[in-house]
């Protein structure tokens, strides 16, 4: 504990926290070099293996349903640890798939098990942290979940050519594996205000037990809901461009596939310098003001490939410039949005809360990346029109719960102030 009775996060459970939060953008990419091989051996189109990103998507969210309940009921670390099991396992399964409906199948549980471990991970956050500090640790847990995606494509590649398909599935296995022995031995247990709260709520009936915790209360609390729109649409923006990116860069602007990867790595090194700015800005300034500062930044890209794929449409350095300023806005709007989130939730909901937040994300990201994709018809112009849009509604969200913390805060004095002048009124009136 610190001084002003704070406590401090050990870097290894920072460590622990982001392996765990990474292993699903890992598990989605790590494995897209090796399309071609398993639609040649299981002799479907590549079009049919291309579903299981989608089903990816849907099932970390069914299983952020889950987990996230169970957490708040049984403490993180044993529903982290059943998460990453079912995803050790059925990562192993995967490499028995000889049928495309099987591997559908184990590729569904593997996404349920990835969904309930990594839903404690802003749980054990929020149980450790709060405010600018809950937003700084965050930032670099995202910092790291972005890295995941770009470097793993080149480790599948690299296991693919050393060994078939199936060994980047023992590989996620293994991953999976170190995972739990790190979370183990760096995740806390239950402290003693813990195990008082789950002896006080064993006591309660169940509809008592349950009260305030349900997913539709998440939802009913108006500035809590405002941040979870403004993080789902802002990852929709996101989306939207990685499931576009390669009709946008090789279709529409013809470049090659080795210009298409360094165009696409921009991005990512926009997001890491973005996310690392916002960790210094925030020892000056409230997650809530620097999260309408990005969105803010993100209409502004997204304004910016409007005009230019209209105005000038065949100018590739200004929509590559336009594409990088309104995704890397994402490397401070995820770790201020989710800060801001669960501030509204106690120790003893944030698991539910971060359930409904990371299933809104996937619903929505999935969602509007998969309508991008339908009515693009090959073109960018309704693609970033899509991603304005998106980005308006995250922005005018947060403006909006913001404005409204700012009228409860208000609020709060005020009564405080009321409160104070009755009891003085009430101690002359005694006098």
């Amino acid at each position: 504990m610190t001084q002003n009775n704070k406590k401090v996060i050990s870097k290894k459970l920072i460590v622990t926290l982001s392996s765990i939060y990474a292993i699903s953008p890992f598990a989605i990419d790590s494995y897209l070099p090796a399309l071609p091989s398993i639609a040649k051996e299981m002799q479907v189109d590549i079009a049919m293996l291309s579903v299981t990103v989608s089903l990816y998507i849907f099932g970390l969210a069914i299983g952020q349903l889950i987990g996230g309940p169970l957490s708040d009921k049984h403490g993180r670390l044993p529903v982290m640890l059943s998460g990453l099991s079912i995803f050790a396992i059925s990562s192993l399964l995967l490499t028995t798939s000889t049928h495309i409906e099987v591997l559908w199948l184990w590729r569904m549980l593997q996404s349920i098990g990835g969904g309930i471990a990594i839903v404690g991970v802003p749980a054990v956050i929020r149980d450790n942290t709060e405010g600018k500090e809950a937003a700084k640790l965050f930032a670099l847990v995202s910092l790291i979940m972005m890295v995941a995606p770009s470097i793993a494509p080149t480790i599948g590649n690299f296991i693919l050519s050393l060994h078939s398909w199936h060994w980047i599935f023992y590989f996620m296995s293994i991953v999976a594996c170190f995972a739990m022995f790190m979370a183990i031995k760096f995740i806390p247990r239950k402290s003693a205000e813990e195990k008082l709260a789950q002896k006080y709520q064993a006591k309660l009936t169940p509809a008592q037990r349950h009260k305030g915790i349900k997913f539709i209360d998440v939802f009913k609390h108006k500035q809590a809901a405002g941040y979870m729109v403004a993080q789902g649409f802002a990852f929709a923006v996101m989306m939207s461009f990685v499931t576009n990116s390669a009709m946008i860069y090789m279709g529409v602007f013809k470049v090659t596939p080795d210009t298409f990867s360094m165009l696409f790595a921009a991005n990512i090194f926009g997001l890491i310098m973005i996310n690392r700015l916002n960790n210094f800005l925030l020892n000056r300034f409230e997650p809530s003001t620097l999260l309408r500062f990005f969105l803010s930044m993100q209409v502004t890209g997204a304004t910016l490939l409007v005009l230019s794929s209209f105005l000038m449409p065949k100018i590739l350095p200004l929509t590559v410039v336009a594409f990088v300023i309104t995704l890397s806005a994402n490397g401070g709007i995820i770790a201020n949005s989710n800060a801001c989130f669960l501030r509204h939730f106690n120790k003893s909901t944030a698991g539910t809360a971060s359930a409904v937040l990371g299933a809104f994300q996937c619903a929505i990201g999935a969602a509007v990346s998969a309508l991008a994709a339908f009515i693009s018809m090959g073109k960018l112009q309704p693609v970033v029109i899509l991603m304005l849009i998106s980005s308006s509604i995250a922005l005018f969200a947060v403006i909006r719960s913001n404005k409204q913390a700012r009228l409860a805060n208000e609020i709060e004095i005020s009564e405080k102030k009321q409160q104070t002048i009755n009891e003085k009124s009430l101690l002359m009136e005694q006098a």
